[in-house]
């Protein structure tokens, strides 16, 4: 898939799996997953968001795939690792918008989105982003609009506006600096490039933070923040790519997220512990591996599906208590059912009355929707119990 010619690495799209999606226009290729790819090969990684002409030559790149604390697990591990270590960690601030890749290509500037050619992609009636990026960088950065500024590489920036909120509201529209990727070997610039570039240009440099140098540390601190979170940044030395043209990252990016963005962030996409409880009762998701498949069915992202993990595990204890009130009663209804008691109904009643006294506020209830004959009552009871959460019997 990856080689090398002329001192230049390229992409061979032809090899790309099914899982990804090619969009083909003007002699140019863009490659990008389909909707929530999970299982990424480390070579996949910088199709992402990638453009190649039609010799596979790099002319666009979005950041490589990168995933939150967690998700990848080689990823965590060199975090953790360079942190033990006190190797270079860089916490630059997470925004909360959309990704502008600017590039030059044809010698035309092109500012788009991730998964777009040319940023093309509106509403009907209302501003494509590319129309979106151009007004800020002719108001604000008026450099990037030259082809002959920084041709060689691919320029990234986190677009923010009142009008384009996610979850964080951000009082301007602007063009946030978060990075560049050189595209001849998909090297990720280094932070003192990032800067020199900010100084020079007049970039608004994405702000970093001082955060400990313990994980559970880092995670605690951000998690006490209103805004998204960080991205941690492990820099080592460049080396972009190996001798059989196998890209090796010179940087390992990873994501933590705050608890506070990822609540709001749940609530704005329906993830809600009522939602939670439809879903698996409509899919009858039995276990947690279930529940992730059924997700990713849906086009859930990871965060969400990771956020729906501690929604199940509140739902299965809340209907372990349920459904084991609902085997205690069944049982006990069967047993006084099989046994010799007298003929009269209200005798019979206040016998079993006796019974189900025995039996605690969640039992007795079903006992006697079992000796009506109103099984329907259960699964009202049943459902009632688990969207209480699980709440222990008094």
């Amino acid at each position: 898939m990856w080689s090398v010619k002329d001192g230049k690495i390229t992409l061979d799209i032809s090899k790309i799996r099914s899982d990804f999606r090619v969009v083909s226009q003007d002699g140019f290729h863009l490659v990008c997953p389909k909707k929530n790819l999970w299982d990424w090969e480390d070579d996949e990684k910088w199709l992402r968001s990638i453009v190649v002409d039609d010799d596979g030559f790099v002319v666009s790149c979005a950041w490589k795939k990168f995933g939150n604390y967690g998700e990848f697990e080689s990823d965590t591990a060199v975090l953790n690792w360079a942190l033990r270590h006190s190797k270079s960690v860089l916490f630059t601030h997470k925004e909360d918008g959309s990704l502008c890749v600017r590039s030059v290509m044809n010698n035309k500037v092109v500012m788009r989105t991730r998964g777009t050619l040319y940023g093309e992609y509106a509403e009907e009636g209302a501003e494509s982003f590319a129309d979106r990026f151009h007004k800020v960088a002719m108001a604000k950065y008026p450099a990037l609009l030259n082809p002959a500024f920084f041709p060689d590489r691919s320029l990234l920036f986190e677009y923010v506006s009142p009008t384009n909120r996610i979850v964080i509201n951000y009082k301007e529209d602007d063009l946030i600096f978060i990075g560049s990727v050189i595209h001849k070997d998909l090297r990720i610039c280094t932070w003192p490039e990032l800067e020199f570039m900010a100084m020079s240009f007049g970039f608004n440099l994405v702000k970093t933070h001082t955060l400990p140098t313990d994980p559970s540390e880092i995670i605690h601190a951000v998690n006490e923040w209103d805004d998204e979170g960080i991205v941690a940044r492990c820099n080592f030395s460049p080396s972009a790519y190996g001798s059989k043209g196998r890209i090796v990252s010179d940087q390992v990016l990873v994501k933590i997220k705050s608890a506070s963005y990822l609540a709001k962030h749940r609530m704005k996409f329906s993830m809600t512990y009522k939602f939670m409880v439809e879903f698996i009762e409509l899919s009858t998701i039995t276990n947690e591996a279930d529940l992730i498949s059924n997700l990713r069915k849906h086009d859930y992202d990871w965060e969400t599906i990771d956020a729906a993990k501690e929604l199940y595990a509140r739902y299965r204890a809340a209907a372990d208590i349920v459904d084991d009130a609902i085997r205690i009663a069944t049982d006990e209804h069967d047993k006084f059912s099989a046994s010799d008691h007298t003929s009269d109904p209200i005798k019979r009643r206040k016998a079993y009355a006796r019974v189900a006294s025995n039996h605690d506020r969640l039992v007795r209830p079903i006992m006697f929707a079992l000796y009506d004959g109103k099984t329907n009552k259960i699964n009202g009871l049943r459902r009632k119990v688990i969207l209480a959460e699980g709440k222990r019997r008094k």
